[in-house]
């Protein structure tokens, strides 16, 4: 059985699943949403079990490494 999500987990889940690199920030821009909105989310997806780190990536805007998400 799937937990139960409110809208805005629904549309941060969405954007995992079809972004083809799926960071915090990438997901935020897509959206057109702050950073802050989507980190708590993807928290509450990864607490739900349906989303999970998969890997890391540069990004190239602030020369860090950060996480790729993936649904699961």
């Amino acid at each position: 059985m799937k937990p139960t999500i409110g809208m805005k987990q629904k549309t941060v889940y969405g954007a995992i699943k079809t972004l083809t690199t799926p960071t915090n920030r990438n997901i935020a821009k897509a959206l057109g949403w702050e950073i802050n909105r989507v980190t708590g989310r993807v928290t509450e997806l990864v607490n739900k079990g349906m989303v999970r780190a998969n890997g890391t990536h540069k990004d190239v805007q602030t020369n860090r490494t950060v996480t790729l998400w993936e649904a699961v």
